[in-house]
């Protein structure tokens, strides 16, 4: 599962089984074929071969399907589009009550999960076609937005993360949801939780809490593990494909990558960032890199690639606000929210 939650509560993610290297829609996108519509405009680097929201006012926040032939977007205007990224093309649009503050894209790939600015979750069925089903909708959480959503592994269950301080566990398996557990534990709002690949281990952080949470997944209440001290709070997590590490999005020390030995966190690597905050931070489908977003000033923004020992490899650059950038499950290409869409990034060869 590759998972992302930003500062401003943006979330990517893609989960399920990885596209095979040479199987990726996403390679057949040529931008100089492109609708004028979608097709980058002048100025944007080169790197950006498609832009999916240049109508669009604003996104908050977007999630690749795990076999990445749709990504869905969505943010203040309400509106939930997913991407068909073969062509690339419009599959369908929804519009929600609320502003729309995360999506997730549970294993099998048919439901679409989506936390919004009130506090619920809608669990949308047949998000693969252009007949979109509501098959269910709760109350999630109180006083504000669902920041953070994660799919259990089993498709069955998943874990939130609100402004009430809660994080709370649901299961999504029958018609109407079921709270599993609620946790009190953490002191501010929750801004970021992920399960391990296997979903026996979930992680949580908070706004203003210097650590991070380690829980016992096992059952279906979380039982509290390790926590882990950090130089300043964290904003974003999400675990590495193959389950032994995770990174953190954060400031001052914060952006690193630890790894998971003999069940506890260690080890820390940091990202190279000049000092700058990382606004979030995923890796890609096979584990061995890590992409995210630098914050740099008020008009500038870059999206980095790491390797996951925490060297930099690519440097992207954009006169524009980045608030979340993720890898497509193919480890080739990236999609970076800025002020001016949503951009599919190809990497270089």
């Amino acid at each position: 599962m590759i998972r992302f939650c930003g500062a401003v509560g943006l979330l990517v993610a893609a989960v399920g089984i990885s596209v095979a290297q040479d199987a990726s829609p996403l390679d057949k996108i040529d931008p100089a074929k492109l609708p004028p519509a979608i097709r980058p405009p002048k100025g944007t680097p080169p790197e950006a071969i498609v832009n999916l929201s240049q109508k669009v006012d604003r996104v908050d926040c977007f999630a690749f399907r795990g076999d990445g032939k749709f990504l869905a977007i969505s943010g203040p205007d309400q509106i939930i589009r997913v991407w068909a990224t073969e062509g690339p093309k419009l599959n369908w649009s929804f519009k929600q009550p609320d502003s729309v503050v995360c999506l997730a894209f549970p294993p099998e790939g048919k439901l679409l999960l989506a936390g919004d600015a009130s506090g619920n979750v809608r669990v949308f069925d047949k998000a693969d076609t252009k007949v979109l089903v509501v098959k269910a909708a709760f109350s999630a959480h109180k006083d504000g937005p669902v920041w953070a959503l994660a799919a259990h592994p089993d498709g069955k269950k998943i874990a939130t993360g609100g402004r009430d301080k809660l994080l709370k566990v649901w299961d999504i398996s029958k018609a109407k949801p079921a709270l599993l557990a609620s946790v009190p534990d953490h002191k501010d709002e929750v801004r970021g939780v992920a399960y391990s690949p296997d979903g026996t281990v979930l992680v949580s952080v908070s706004a203003e809490e210097k650590q991070f949470r380690v829980w016992d997944a096992t059952s279906d209440k979380p039982k509290a593990g390790e926590v882990v001290k950090l130089p300043a709070p964290a904003i974003g997590v999400n675990f590495s494909p193959d389950g032994k590490s995770i990174v953190l999005a954060g400031s001052r020390g914060t952006g690193a990558v630890w790894t998971l030995k003999d069940g506890k966190f260690d080890d820390p690597v940091d990202l190279e960032t000049d000092k700058r905050v990382i606004l979030g931070a995923n890796f890609s489908a096979d584990g061995s890199m890590i992409a995210g977003v630098l914050a740099h000033s008020r008009t500038e923004d870059r999206v980095a690639v790491w390797t996951r020992d925490g060297k930099k490899k690519h440097e992207f650059k954009y006169d524009a606000h980045v608030p979340a950038a993720g890898f497509a499950p193919d480890n080739r290409h990236l999609a970076a929210v800025t002020d001016a869409g949503v951009f599919v990034i190809r990497l270089p060869k």
